[in-house]
């Protein structure tokens, strides 16, 4: 399912959006615009209890797919090909949330208590959640330093970017970045001790 936020402005007109993708639908109108060109959806979109409805070619095509089938018996269209236009990824632990847009690809950390930001550049370009996985992970060493690891994997290959942050009470001291791996790494060993790899590998505890 595409991660695009909906809402409807006052003259009637429905939008579909992200950092990456701009949907607008006018209520007794089949143009519509998609990403700032006008496009002719065929017939105008229908409300009903709540819910609106457009034609599925047009809504399978704004979204970057196809319809591939459509069964006469059941009614069931199926569509490929879908871009899901995710926008951010994140999780919390101990009152702090992490998040990554893929619009900048920094990792911004937000105080849940008090609000305070603050923003780590990591260098991430041209993420696509369509061909890749990126996922946030914690670990405490014994010395309660937090460990926080990034994994941006590509389905296909299955080989990943690893982004590795340590942090002593809430500020980064270490930070390292490693491309391309095909073998799973363990940041935290079970002596305590951070196996940081980058260009070459270092240990730090």
């Amino acid at each position: 399912m595409a991660q695009l936020y909906s809402g409807i402005d006052a003259d009637k007109t429905v939008v579909l959006k992200s950092d990456q993708k701009h949907i607008a639908i006018r209520l007794g109108s089949s143009i519509a615009e998609v990403d700032g060109r006008k496009v002719d959806m065929g017939r105008e979109p229908v409300r009903y209890l709540s819910h609106l409805y457009v034609p599925i070619r047009f809504l399978a095509t704004g979204l970057d797919g196809k319809v591939a089938a459509r069964d006469a018996k059941t009614g069931k269209v199926t569509v490929t090909g879908l871009n899901k236009y995710k926008d951010t990824f994140s999780r919390g632990t101990m009152g702090y949330s992490y998040m990554i847009r893929a619009a900048k690809g920094d990792l911004e950390i937000t105080n849940a208590y008090t609000g305070q930001q603050n923003s780590i550049p990591l260098g991430m370009k041209d993420i696509n959640v369509n061909t890749h996985d990126l996922g946030l992970n914690f670990k405490r060493t014994p010395k309660n330093l937090l460990i926080v690891s990034i994994e941006y994997t590509n389905r296909k290959t299955k080989a990943y970017d690893l982004y590795t942050l340590v942090f002593k009470n809430q500020g980064l001291i270490r930070k390292s970045i490693a491309h391309g791996l095909t073998e799973k790494h363990e940041t935290l060993k079970p002596d305590g001790t951070i196996q940081l790899i980058d260009e070459s590998q270092c240990a730090y505890d």
